[in-house]
């Protein structure tokens, strides 16, 4: 059966007719523009900052004057709150009982919210009840607590210097073996009618707890290396500082990643607190990339990868290049930690290093093997080592000779300075001592101190004096012997600028510079910042290698540029060398880039 016999006829002309009042209605709809926002205009007038800030943050008509759905209805209701949302907005500060006057006007469709506030006096408090209870209730610390809040506190409400006194109080609490401390009223009673304010604070110290056993969980470390990295002993008060002090000890271990420690009350036995620590470890190889310029040594590259999970007993190595037109190194490194494993390594190197000047060239090849103390910022650095080399150098004009040495030494290095892109104080300190002996196989005897310092100072907002000192004396059985990258040089970027990269000292017949068995040098430079990432600067240097007197002190000046940057600053020097009547052709541009200190 054909079920469409049973539909009524509609005629063509009623379809075509519904078709196109459709498309006249989509039409008509399209043709509106969007639904505007109703004009609202707030105006908030009587309060100074921070108060203003604060009522224009919790002002909820404010927020919302520029939404698009925002209609005359909604501004209506807006408005009513906002009497409350300012009390609300003032009440931390302490002021309760603000004089609110409003208005909400509407003309051609523009609406105006104003507010006029005068907050009023603030709460002022006459009584404050602030007691620890529990077993800690007289520890001294605890009560000296209360002393200098009540000797600190002020006369005025404010809640946000009572947020922090309860802070206060408890980290105390925490630090001094009562981590389960609690408060158990803590109230304001507020007295508007007469304006004052009388606080309850009681607070329960909780039972005093120990440090009890530590657990580690991780599977990639020797246990009884761990172990070295606890700061806290068995049967000490719980401290929530020493506690933090171990998490941060084993993440600066450079082993894990991510380390957990989690109390285990519920196991703990005459207040004895079980630990678990739950380690996981970082990713075993680091590679690292590097490149750079200076006049000096021209571009240079460095690439180096480190497996720092070498075993489970925390062994760590190192493979580093250094690559540059003057200079080459490949070194080798075997690390091991020792005594205190945080800062105290067993460092063992092995290195070949190829320097060449346009008159000088080194080959050199090291064996050494120390013992290395560092703190975790890295500045401060105490080594004792054994170093065995072989050094083949040369000399333009003088036989070509190959000295090995096996010497004993100490270095010692100490760094401060402050922490911005443009530091204005800092000071640096590098002693270095070391020497060989005939009869201990060595080819030739000596015994070298080199010691360079660096001190800044600041000069106004925005200046800084920058002087640096390198002193450097050796006594030495052969000098012929004696290998060149031991020896003394001036002249270069970090010397004396306005001569070329290690051209004074003793020369040969040749007039080639060999080096010296000591050296002076002294810079003093004033930069200013005259911008956000630009530093200039002017300098004198001064100085020379030499054997047995100075003689003459070579002197070089000049301006230069700095740009800073977080990683480092780009210095570009125009240095003249004033000590030999420069013409203006005899200037010298030095380029470089690294940290400041």
């Amino acid at each position: 059966m054909n079920i469409f016999m049973f539909l009524p006829s509609i005629p063509s002309q009623y379809v075509l007719r519904s078709i196109q009042l459709a498309f006249s209605l989509l039409l008509i709809l399209f043709s509106f523009p969007a639904m505007a926002a109703t004009p609202l205009s707030v105006d908030l007038t009587g309060l100074e900052a921070p108060f203003r800030q604060n009522v224009l943050l919790f002002l909820d008509i404010n927020k919302m004057k520029n939404d698009e759905d925002l209609t005359p209805r909604w501004i209506k209701k807006l408005h009513q709150q906002a009497p409350q949302e300012i009390r609300e907005a003032l009440q931390p500060f302490g002021y309760y009982i603000p004089e609110i006057r409003s208005a909400l006007i509407e003309e051609d469709g523009q609406w105006f919210a104003t507010y006029r506030v005068d907050k009023g006096e603030p709460v002022v408090i006459t009584g404050r009840d602030v007691q620890w209870f529990g077993e800690g209730m007289n520890h001294p610390a605890l009560q000296q607590s209360i002393k200098d809040y009540l000797r600190k506190a002020g006369k005025t409400l404010i809640h946000a210097e009572y947020e922090a006194a309860k802070n206060t109080f408890m980290n105390i609490a925490f630090s001094n073996g009562y981590p389960k401390a609690r408060f158990i009223t803590s109230e304001w009673l507020v007295d508007l009618d007469s304006n004052t304010a009388k606080l309850t604070l009681h607070m329960d110290t909780g039972p005093l707890y120990y440090f009890g056993n530590i657990t580690f969980l991780q599977d990639f470390l020797n246990p009884d290396l761990l172990t070295k990295y606890i700061t806290m002993e068995k049967g000490t008060p719980y401290s929530y500082e020493a506690l933090l002090e171990f998490q941060q000890n084993l993440i600066a271990s450079n082993y894990a990643r991510e380390v957990t420690i989690t109390p285990r009350y519920e196991e703990s036995l005459d207040q004895q607190l079980p630990l678990t620590v739950i380690m996981k470890p970082i990713a075993p190889h680091k590679f690292t990339f590097g490149v750079g310029y200076d006049s000096d040594t021209g571009i240079r590259g460095s690439a180096r990868w480190d497996d720092r999970l070498l075993n489970r007993y925390g062994h760590h190595s190192e493979l580093s290049v250094k690559l540059a037109w003057t200079e080459s190194i490949i070194r080798a490194q075997y690390n091991i930690p020792v005594v205190k494993p945080l800062t105290d390594r067993w460092v063992s190197t092995a290195s070949y290093e190829f320097d060449q000047t346009p008159d000088t060239s080194s080959a050199t090849l090291e064996m050494e093997t120390a013992f290395v103390r560092r703190n975790l910022a890295d500045t401060l650095l105490y080594k004792g080592f054994v170093l065995a080399s072989s050094e083949q150098f040369s000399v333009e004009g003088e036989p070509d000779e190959n000295t090995a040495l096996y010497s004993l030494g100490g270095t010692f290095r100490f760094s401060d300075t402050e922490e911005s892109i443009f530091p204005q104080y800092g000071d640096y300190l590098f002693i270095d001592l070391r020497g060989a002996s005939e009869a201990l196989l060595s080819d030739t005897s000596y015994a070298r101190l080199h010691m360079k310092g660096r001190y800044m100072v600041g000069l106004g907002k925005n200046g800084r004096i920058d002087t640096q000192i390198e002193i450097g004396t050796t006594w030495v059985e052969d000098f012929d012997m004696y290998p060149a990258t031991l020896r003394f040089f001036a002249g270069g970027d970090t010397s004396v600028r306005g001569y070329s990269y290690e051209s004074l000292g003793p020369k040969n017949a040749n007039g080639v510079s060999v080096g010296g068995k000591n050296v002076v040098t002294g810079s003093l430079e004033y930069d200013h910042r005259v911008s956000q990432s630009w530093v200039l600067a002017g300098f004198v240097d001064a100085g020379n290698a030499y054997n047995d007197k100075l003689g003459d002190a070579y002197v070089g000046a000049g301006v230069g540029l700095r740009w800073l940057a977080p990683f480092g600053s780009l210095r570009i020097d125009i240095a003249y060398p004033v000590s030999e009547s420069p013409e203006l052709n005899d200037w010298r541009f030095h380029i470089g880039f690294g940290a400041t200190l």
